[in-house]
């Protein structure tokens, strides 16, 4: 039996899909020789197609998956067999109920699809609801009367790159998994002389705190991330931003803005308190860093604001 929150979300998208585009449910991804050779069908559960450009978005639909992780396999297979082109992109919704673990193992394995040559995100669904609600609106336990729309124009904005650069194209982070990525990268690129000396002194007012690493990092760094273009991958790379990236790109556009990059994390349930009303572990945590990254921060400990990760 098909869950009644996924139906109720395609019924609804397919009844009023955003100005200029079109939805369908449950499309085959692979032509019928492939599926033959294959023994399966893959189809996603929406595409969505825009009659102004060529662009087409592949949406999974996933609601309380236990293995969420399959669909991006499933739509990876179907590229291998019948290549998609630049104007295809792959889109995980992914909501509360589905467990961090499984979820955070789903958005790195769209680092994968990504090497493989596709356009591919994972975005939260719904994310102003919890577990909870999702799991009664999915077993028919809550009403569906009050059940928010899916913000789709949001999600078509986040899979449109913010500006291209001479390495590939720069999106906003869409799940916490590549905030928590970039965080860790931009503290092992610390280690490096060169990086250090790339970035040079900064002062910061927003970072990104992970309680359970004991690590910050300038939120304006974690909130981004670049996809190099098919031509510009030779072997793997890693998914995260780096410092060279971001010291190179960031003279070239301007783009990266730190109002922007707050707002962006928060809405990927990012908490913000003052340093000053943190945790006194957490305070501890922070000096011990800032005692390590003097050279590379500069902040005021009385007006310095925390984007804390959850869980």
């Amino acid at each position: 039996m098909r869950f009644s929150l996924a139906t109720e979300l395609q019924n609804r998208l397919i009844a009023s899909p955003p100005p200029g585009w079109t939805a369908r449910r449950e499309v085959q991804l692979l032509e019928s020789g492939a599926t033959c050779i294959l023994g399966y069908r893959p189809a996603v559960d929406l595409l969505l197609e825009s009659q102004q450009t060529d662009e087409r978005l592949w949406l999974e639909l996933e609601i309380s998956r236990a293995n969420p992780v399959a669909n991006h396999a499933k739509f990876a297979s179907a590229h291998l067999m019948q290549p998609l082109s630049e104007r295809d992109t792959f889109v995980s919704l992914v909501s509360n109920h589905v467990a961090p673990g499984r979820a955070n193992l789903a958005a790195h394995a769209i680092y994968l699809l990504r090497i493989a040559g596709l356009k591919a995100f994972q975005i939260p669904l719904l994310p102003e609801l919890n577990a909870k609600t999702v799991m009664a609106l999915n077993q028919g336990k809550a009403s569906l009367e009050h059940l928010p729309d899916l913000d789709i124009l949001e999600i078509v904005d986040l899979t449109r790159p913010i500006a291209p650069v001479d390495a590939g194209r720069i999106y906003y982070a869409t799940n916490a998994l590549e905030v928590l990525l970039n965080l860790q990268q931009w503290n092992r690129d610390m280690g490096h002389m060169h990086c250090r000396h790339a970035w040079g002194r900064r002062r910061m007012r927003y970072l990104v705190a992970h309680p359970a690493s004991g690590l910050f990092a300038p939120s304006k760094f974690c909130a981004y991330t670049r996809m190099p273009s098919l031509a510009d991958r030779p072997g793997f790379q890693t998914p995260a931003m780096t410092v060279p990236a971001y010291t190179r790109i960031e003279p070239q556009t301007g783009i990266f803005d730190g109002q922007k990059a707050r707002l962006r994390l928060e809405r990927l349930g990012f908490h913000r308190m003052r340093l000053s009303a943190s945790t006194p572990s957490m305070r501890k945590n922070f000096e011990s860093w800032l005692e390590i990254h003097r050279d590379q921060v500069s902040v005021d400990v009385d007006t310095c604001e925390l984007l804390v990760a959850g869980g």
